[in-house]
């Protein structure tokens, strides 16, 4: 059972919900018991970051690959939604500048360069989903 605390116009609820069956679910709300049809749910992508929680990508996955001579392809290193894009076309980056923010698991990753150039290509947006290494900035 999960236990919300809601305020709604200053005033408190408490929402217990005991069970979810498909598309049914129980609710009690300040004591008061509610049988619900659910529709599905409604995903805002986030504006704002509040937190970022930096993390490191394996060497054995690493978040850039080198292809064709100086250009250099960031991918996703898990799948997840884009919070925030840093960097637009054509601007210069250094090796570690943070690209952009990837949201995985309810954690906050920083997409950092591993090389310095200029950006080339930006395939991603904030809301975006992504999946796991898919292609989300070119460096050359």
């Amino acid at each position: 059972m999960k236990n919300y605390r809601f305020k709604i116009n200053g005033k408190a609820y408490e929402v217990d919900v005991p069970d979810i069956e498909g598309n049914l679910a129980s609710l009690v709300v300040n004591g008061i018991s509610y049988n619900v049809e659910v529709d599905n749910e409604v995903l805002k992508p986030k504006t704002a970051p509040v937190a970022i929680k930096e993390r490191s990508v394996s060497a054995d996955k690493p978040a850039v690959e080198r292809v064709a001579g100086k250009t250099s392809v960031v991918k996703a290193p898990l799948p997840g939604v884009i919070i925030q894009v840093l960097v637009k076309l054509g601007d210069e980056v250094n090796a570690g500048q943070t690209l952009c923010t990837l949201e995985t698991m309810k954690m906050e990753n920083a997409i950092k360069s591993e090389t310095g150039g200029k950006i080339t290509a930006v395939m991603v947006t904030p809301g975006q989903t992504v999946n796991q290494d898919e292609v989300m900035v070119e460096i050359n």
